[in-house]
């Protein structure tokens, strides 16, 4: 009988332990989830634009003009500027914390960078890292949330340090080669990324929606191959007269036209003979038939074609006419030129013209 009290008082206290256990750790881990908080910040006055000059780079052996080929990269300040800042919470906080977005696409690593694909250029792509002070590292964008000042910082009222050599102003940027071309490629002043700050415990898992600096980069890549159309002067190709009445088909060009001939002259330098080339053509589409450049009467297109009547899709990067050098490095390359009914409507009477530019491409 006595076995048996203490068994049920043995019972009881087991039971009871194990409720005093759980209540504890719920306890510890409700604490913990209260003390951490994490806050957006953004720029009291707007974001600020922080301008990267890369500068003129050559590459002098022509056999590096090759996709893969990467630029050596640089070290590049813009200068040193303060911007307000404003955080989205009420006390203070020991910790800012840095992040880096890029609104760029096509990421792919390669050795110690992040290449991405630059808008409007089929030729290069660029790898940024941003550097912060308080380690002195630089880092692949996009990263965040990274630990920067240890200190006591009000919500309100606080500024941050920007270009120069502060955290998020100084970069290092390095290209590499995506497509191989002749002559130059131009990197207009263009936004590779954007930083952002948050104030709190940890970072928290996002930065808010408003950018501190926009990080914008310009630059020109050349190679000492080099082509050369027409001597390099304007071409003009005269379509000649006909009837208005003679566009009735969307496509179609008017009844009984001849397709003008004309010659492409093409000269180039530190290019191998045998070098795979093509010539395509970079204009406007028209909206009604992409087929043909669009021109300045909206009821009138251009279509131009090979010597054997392939037609030549304006701004279509596929769109080619492969062409050999010969031993002197020159080319002539023949295409064919029509006017077409882009709308099906009678064109009103005169002048049309129509703008477009050849390009000279390694295929």
């Amino acid at each position: 009988m006595r076995s048996c009290t203490i068994y049920n008082y043995f019972k009881f206290f087991t039971r009871y332990t194990s409720m005093l256990r759980t209540i504890l750790i719920l306890l510890a881990f409700f604490s913990q989830a209260a003390t951490a908080a994490d806050y957006a910040c953004k720029p009291t006055n707007g974001t600020l634009p922080l301008n990267y000059a890369f500068g003129d780079y050559q590459i002098t052996d022509p056999e590096k003009n090759t996709p893969g080929t990467i630029v050596p990269e640089k070290t590049l300040d813009s200068p040193s500027a303060t911007t307000a800042i404003t955080c989205s919470c009420s006390t203070t906080f020991p910790n800012f914390w840095l992040w880096a977005d890029t609104p760029l696409t096509g990421g792919s690593s390669d050795g110690s960078y992040v290449y991405y694909d630059l808008p409007g250029n089929e030729y290069l792509q660029a790898g940024i890292q941003i550097k912060s002070s308080s380690d002195g590292a630089f880092s692949n964008v996009p990263f965040g949330p990274s630990p920067n000042f240890t200190a006591t910082y009000p919500c309100t009222g606080g500024s941050i340090k920007t270009g120069g050599e502060n955290t998020g102003g100084q970069i290092k940027i390095s290209l590499r080669i995506k497509k191989s071309f002749v002559g130059n490629t131009i990197i207009p002043n263009t936004l590779l990324a954007s930083t952002y700050w948050t104030i709190g415990d940890t970072g928290g898992t996002a930065h808010g929606p408003t950018a501190f600096t926009n990080i914008y980069v310009s630059g020109n890549v050349t190679v000492p191959q080099n082509c050369v159309i027409n001597a390099g002067t304007q071409m003009v190709v005269d379509l000649g007269s006909f009837y208005t009445g003679d566009f009735s088909t969307v496509g179609q060009k008017p009844e009984n036209y001849t397709p003008k001939t004309f010659n492409v002259p093409i000269k180039c330098n530190d290019i191998s003979a045998s070098a795979n080339l093509t010539l395509r053509i970079q204009g406007t589409p028209s909206a009604g038939v992409p087929d043909a450049m669009q021109s300045d009467n909206k009821d009138i297109g251009v279509v131009i074609t090979d010597s054997i009547g392939n037609i030549l899709r304006p701004s279509d990067a596929s769109s080619t006419i492969p062409f050999l050098l010969d031993t002197s490095n020159s080319a002539n390359v023949t295409l064919h030129a029509y006017p077409v009914s882009t709308t099906g409507n009678t064109p009103a009477e005169g002048l049309f013209t129509t703008l477009a530019y050849l390009r000279v491409d390694f295929s």
